[in-house]
């Protein structure tokens, strides 16, 4: 009974070695290969060039004969001159075989406007022990531009330039100039710098980030920024740092840095009048000094004041007065000799030409009309803007008073 049973065992164990042997050797009665996409050269490749694509082929089933195997050429890829598309393999061994792996090579065209991405190649095999052919799937081939670019197309604020504690809205367009979209797209609006100094913005209503899902190939996507500037903010031009970070369709990151230009800037508010003035009446020469006081929140640059001429008036000065720079809620004089005309007019108009740049170096041009009041004489001596002349002919007669008085002592002595 125990021999037996020792006999039993023996017979298992070599059926279960034989049933493995036979396994390894193969899964059936027909050829099984298997194809696969053993390298590309290069790894990936770029749209308009060529790549070397080389394919293995293993048998796991029985002996292959006059195996045949073919390259089906579809968009993106083409066959160059001088390559065929099918290659004959001859004979596929099996799995006890060393020679059971064979690769074949192809030199492709990609196109010049293929899409990035892992792009699917057509191919297929047969051998004489089947009448059709077995089509290979979901083999791709990877199809990279060399850099996926993605940049700022153009961006705009709205207003232009934004007044101190003032909004804005910053727009930006981006584009893809990829051949296949991009995705996982973050723009980041850094507020903190501006060259060696912080940026006076801060966000409204959002954060300094936008993320966009994805951006087709060559195709435009739109974001925006509102901000507000602070209330002492200088008016002046700050670079602002505008990141991007994207990833392609085969995951391969991007980063890069751009820089915006956002303007804080405010129209020049001036006044300008006659300070004081000598010349009280027509017919009358005197100097007369001309203030221009900036209101405004924005210094002045390069200001020139010019009074134009007038048939009712002469300027016996320089017509034009350079003042340079007036800070925000200063001021300055341009100072005027003027010889009046005769005239019955009580107001004189004065046409003068203010010239200057804002702190951003905008130009701007006033032409306005300051008045010069005009009093008759009376008038003038009245409110004591001139001294009147009875005071002196009263001094005079006094010393000739004085003179005659002594004349007459002098000619009474001679006389005795």
């Amino acid at each position: 009974m125990r021999m037996f049973f020792v006999i039993f065992v023996l017979l298992a164990m070599a059926a279960t070695f034989a049933g493995a042997a036979v396994n390894s050797v193969y899964y059936g009665d027909s050829p099984r290969i298997d194809v696969d996409l053993a390298s590309q050269d290069p790894d990936p490749v770029e749209p308009g060039r060529i790549v070397e694509a080389s394919f293995k082929l293993d048998n796991r089933g029985v002996l292959a004969n006059d195996v045949v195997f073919e390259i089906i050429p579809e968009y993106p890829f083409s066959i160059l001159p001088g390559e065929g598309a099918v290659k004959n393999v001859g004979t596929l061994g099996t799995a006890q075989d060393t020679a059971r792996s064979v690769f074949v090579k192809y030199k492709l065209k990609v196109d010049q406007n293929a899409v990035d991405g892992n792009q699917e190649i057509k191919i297929r095999y047969k051998s004489s022990d089947s009448e059709s052919w077995a089509t290979i799937d979901n083999i791709t081939i990877k199809v990279q531009s060399k850099e996926a670019i993605l940049s700022v197309e153009k961006f705009a604020a709205v207003p232009e330039a934004v007044a101190p504690g003032s909004k804005t809205r910053l727009a930006v367009s981006l584009k893809n100039h990829a051949n296949s979209l991009l995705k996982d797209i973050k723009v980041t609006l850094d507020l903190g710098k501006s060259g060696d100094e912080e940026t006076p913005f801060a966000p409204v209503g959002s954060t300094n980030e936008k993320v966009i899902p994805f951006i087709d190939a060559q195709a435009l996507s739109a974001l925006e920024f509102n901000l507000i500037a602070d209330p002492d903010a200088k008016s002046k031009v700050y670079k602002v740092p505008l990141k991007l970070q994207y990833s392609d369709v085969l995951n391969k990151n991007y980063s890069k840095t751009l820089i915006v230009a956002l303007v804080v800037g405010v129209e020049p508010d001036i006044s300008v009048y006659v300070d004081t003035t000598s010349v009280y009446t027509a017919g009358s020469t005197g100097d007369i000094s001309v203030k221009i006081v900036n209101k405004g929140l924005s210094d002045l640059k390069f200001l020139n004041v010019k009074l134009d001429k007038s048939e009712k008036y002469k300027v016996l000065s320089p017509y034009e007065v350079y003042i340079g720079n007036i800070d925000s809620d200063d001021y300055e004089t341009a100072d005027f000799k003027l010889s009046i005309e005769k005239t019955k007019d009580k107001k004189l108009l004065l046409p003068i030409v203010i010239e200057y740049k804002d702190a951003n170096n905008q130009e701007y041009t006033k032409n306005m009309n300051i008045e010069l009041t005009l009093y008759t004489k009376s008038e003038a001596k009245k409110l004591g803007l001139v001294e009147g002349n009875g005071t002196s002919w009263v001094l005079v007669a006094v010393i000739l008073l004085a003179a005659g008085f002594f004349a007459y002592r002098y000619w009474k002595k001679r006389r005795k």
